[in-house]
C-alpha cells in the first residue's frame, strides 16, 4: 500500500464514523519527488476539492428519548427537563467552569559570552505579563465546549523611530493566542464512543516531558523556561471504549504545524565571532568534508584561481596585497589559523547567513494521522501507537556560499543571492541555508507501573521506532555567479532508529519527590549527521511547611559530549493560588568545536573542518543555539 494514502484513508474513516453513512473511496495519490522542490505552485498548495476527501452525507437525526414525567421539586414548578434539553431554565452556573491565571515574569542574562556577539549580556531578557482564561461549558451530559486563550504583553520592545512613538504597538507589544477551542461529544453516535473536533492540545506517552510517541502537537519552545508548552493544532480525535480496560484513539490532523523555536535557535547558523567582532569561521553544516575533498575535481584550484584573477581585473593593487599577505602565512605546508582568520576579515565582507524553512503545502497528502490502543490492567497501563506525518523540527537541507569579487555585482541567476550590503574593496560573501521537515512513520509503545507500597517506586518507559524519509544535504559555492563547487551527501538515511525514555519516580509523604530518566534522543534529534545522543535527566522536589515552600533541582546531562544544563527553582505559595518563584537556567559546554591552531595544507579535509566545523562536533548544551544563562523571577495568581 502507498503509505502516503494513510492520512486520507484515516480522515475518511473518521468522517464516516462521525457521519454514520458511506462516503466515496479516497483516490490514490501520485508519488512525490524526494527531496521535494523548494517552491511549490499555488495549485499544489491549495488543491481543488476533487483532490480531497468527498464530504460525508448528513446524518439522520437521532430522535430524542421519550420524556418521562418527573414530579416537580418542592417550592419549584419548573416542569420536566430532559438531559438533552439545553434551553431549559436550569442553573447554568453548574454547567460552566471558568479558570485561568495572571502571571508576571522577568529574567536577567548573567553572562556575556553566549549571545550572538561576545560582550552581549548582563541585561534583561524578558519582562512579560500573561493573562489566561479557560472556559468550559457542559450544556448537557453529552456535550462539552472548551476554550483556552492567552494574552501576552512582552514589556521589552525593539528599536523604534520617531513615528513609532505615536503608536502603542511598537512601544507596548503584545499578542493573543488561542490555545484550545473544541467541541467534545460523548456517547454519540455510539454509547462507547466520544470525539473532539477543533483546536486541541493532546499528549500521548507515559514519560515525563521526553515523549517520543507524542507527535500530534509540536513543541513550543518560544519560552525556554517552559518545557511543557505545545503548539495548538486543529484535529479530529475519536475515542472508542469497547471494554473497561481498552481505549482506541484515532486522530487526523489536516494541517502540519512545525515546532516553535527559542530566539537563540538562530545562533545555530550564526557566524562565530571573536571579541573584536571578527568572523572566526562558518556555521557547522552536515557535510561529509572528507568525501567531498576525495571527489573534488583536481582542476578546481586552477579554475578558482582563474575566476579570482578575472574577478579582480582592474584591482591589481588589491590583488597584489592579497597575494603578498597570503604568501606570508604559508610556511612549511602549514598556516596559522589566527592569521588566516585575520586575512579572511581583511579581504572579505561575510554577511550573516539567511536561513529559510521549506514547509509542506496544504493538500490532504500532507495531513497527518495517528492510531493508539491503550490497555489499563491495574497497576499497569500500556499502549501501542502508530503515527504518520512529519518531524516537527527543521533538518538542514542545503547550503550555499555566494562570493562576489571586489567591485562587482553579479546578475541575478536564481542560484545566488542579491545582497543589499556590498563593500566595494572586499570579497562579499553571502551564506544561505534551507531546512526541511521530513516525513516519518512512528511505531510506538509505552507503559507505566505504580504500586500501593510507599517504598516501591513507579516505573515508566516509552519507545518509538522511527522510519524516516531520506534527506540529502546539497552544498554549492559560486564566484561572481559561476558555479565553483557542488557536492551532496545523505544527512538523514532511511535506516530506522529508536528514540526512548526509561525512568522511575518515588515520593515519601509530602516532602520529597524524585524522578530519574534516561533519554535516548533529544527533542530535535533525528538521526542526521549530528546523531542520536544519550541523556541523564534527574529531578528532585523538596517540600516544606505543608507544601508552602518547594525547592526543585532539575538537570540534564549529555552523556556523549558531557555538556549539561542546570535548572534550580524555589517556589513559595504565599497564600493558596498565589505563587512566587525564583530560579536559574544555565548551559555548560564549549560554545564552538575546538579547532587546531595550525592548519596542515596537506590534509585538506582537516583544514576545511577547522573553518567549517563537523556537524557532529557541536556541543548539545554548550552551543549558543541552546540559550542564555539567566536568573528569573515569576509571580502567578491562579483561579
Amino acid at each position: 500500500m502507498n503509505m502516503k494514502k494513510i492520512p486520507g484513508i484515516i480522515a475518511a474513516v473518521l468522517l464516516l464514523a462521525l457521519a454514520g453513512t458511506p462516503a466515496a473511496a479516497q483516490e490514490a495519490f501520485d508519488g512525490t519527488q524526494w527531496p521535494p522542490p523548494v517552491n511549490e505552485s499555488e495549485d499544489d498548495q491549495f488543491p481543488g476539492a476533487e483532490d480531497g476527501v468527498p464530504p460525508a452525507t448528513d446524518t439522520d437525526e437521532v430522535p430524542p428519548a421519550p420524556e418521562e414525567d418527573v414530579p416537580p421539586a418542592p417550592e419549584e414548578d419548573e416542569g420536566s427537563d430532559s438531559d438533552m434539553n439545553t434551553s431549559s431554565s436550569g442553573n447554568w452556573t453548574d454547567k460552566i467552569t471558568f479558570s485561568g491565571y495572571v502571571s508576571s515574569d522577568i529574567s536577567f542574562i548573567v553572562e556575556d559570552w553566549r549571545g550572538p556577539t561576545p560582550g552581549d549580556g548582563y541585561r534583561f531578557d524578558t519582562n512579560r505579563n500573561d493573562v489566561n482564561f479557560k472556559l468550559k461549558i457542559d450544556p448537557n451530559d453529552n456535550v462539552g465546549i472548551v476554550t483556552d486563550m492567552r494574552f501576552r504583553f512582552y514589556g521589552l520592545y525593539d528599536g523604534i523611530n520617531l513615528v513609532d512613538l505615536s503608536k502603542r504597538g511598537p512601544i507596548d507589544p503584545w499578542d493573543f493566542q488561542l490555545n484550545e477551542a473544541y467541541v467534545q461529544v460523548k456517547g454519540k453516535p455510539w454509547s462507547k464512543m466520544d470525539f473532539k473536533i477543533g483546536r486541541v492540545m493532546e499528549t500521548w506517552g507515559t514519560a515525563d516531558m521526553f515523549n517520543p510517541t507524542d507527535n500530534l502537537n509540536a513543541r513550543d519552545f518560544s519560552d525556554p523556561l517552559d518545557f511543557f508548552a505545545k503548539v495548538p493544532n486543529s484535529m479530529v480525535i475519536v475515542n472508542i471504549y469497547p471494554t473497561d480496560w481498552l481505549t482506541i484513539t484515532a486522530a487526523w490532523l489536516p494541517i502540519f504545524k512545525p515546532a516553535m523555536l527559542p530566539r537563540s535557535a538562530k545562533n545555530a547558523f550564526a557566524l562565530p565571532r571573536n571579541s573584536a567582532g571578527q568572523v572566526t569561521g562558518f556555521p557547522a553544516m552536515p557535510m561529509d568534508t572528507e568525501d567531498m575533498m576525495n571527489n573534488i575535481d583536481p582542476s578546481l584550484g586552477d579554475v578558482a584561481l582563474d575566476a579570482v584573477m578575472e574577478g579582480m581585473e582592474g584591482k591589481e593593487e588589491l590583488m597584489g596585497a592579497l597575494m603578498n599577505d597570503a604568501m606570508a602565512l604559508y610556511g612549511g605546508g602549514k598556516i596559522n589559523r589566527s592569521q588566516l582568520i585575520n586575512l579572511l576579515n581583511k579581504y572579505a565582507q561575510i554577511n550573516e547567513p539567511e536561513v529559510s524553512a521549506w514547509t509542506p503545502g496544504f493538500d490532504i497528502s500532507n495531513s497527518q494521522a495517528a492510531l493508539k490502543f491503550q490497555f489499563n490492567v491495574d497497576p499497569v497501563t500500556f499502549s501501542l501507537s502508530y503515527f504518520y506525518g512529519r518531524f516537527q523540527f527543521p533538518v538542514a537541507y542545503w547550503g550555499l556560499v555566494d562570493i562576489t569579487s571586489p567591485g562587482k555585482i553579479p546578475e541575478p541567476t536564481g542560484k545566488v543571492t542579491d545582497t543589499e550590503e556590498f563593500v566595494q574593496d572586499k570579497f562579499n560573501v553571502d551564506v544561505l541555508a534551507e531546512t526541511y521537515y521530513p516525513r516519518m512513520h512512528v511505531v510506538g509503545a509505552d507503559f507505566s507501573y505504580s504500586s500501593d507500597n510507599k517504598w516501591v517506586p513507579g516505573f515508566f518507559a516509552e519507545a518509538a521506532l522511527i522510519i524516516p524519509e531520506q534527506v540529502k544535504f546539497g552544498f554549492r559555492t559560486y564566484l561572481d555567479g559561476k558555479l565553483l563547487l557542488e557536492s551532496s551527501n545523505v544527512n538523514v538515511p532511511t535506516t530506522p532508529f529508536i528514540k526512548a525514555t526509561v525512568g522511575a519516580d518515588w515520593s515519601y509523604k509530602d516532602w520529597i519527590y524524585i524522578n530519574v530518566q534516561y533519554v535516548r534522543g533529544f527533542y530535535d534529534e533525528f538521526n542526521d549527521m549530528y546523531g542520536i545522543h544519550n541523556y541523564f535527566v534527574p529531578n528532585v522536589d523538596l517540600m516544606f511547611f505543608d507544601n508552602e515552600l518547594l525547592i526543585r533541582l532539575t538537570a540534564a546531562l549529555n552523556c556523549d559530549d558531557v555538556s549539561f544544563m542546570l535548572f534550580p527553582t524555589i517556589t513559595w505559595t504565599v497564600v493558596p493560588a498565589v505563587e512566587l518563584s525564583v530560579g536559574y537556567m544555565g548551559f555548560f559546554g564549549p560554545t564552538q568545536p575546538k579547532a587546531p591552531e595550525e592548519l596542515d595544507l596537506s590534509n585538506i579535509s582537516e583544514a576545511v573542518t577547522a573553518i567549517i566545523p563537523a556537524y557532529a562536533s557541536k556541543s548539545r548544551f554548550g552551543q549558543l543555539a541552546s540559550g542564555r544563562n539567566v536568573v528569573f523571577f515569576k509571580a502567578k495568581v491562579s483561579w
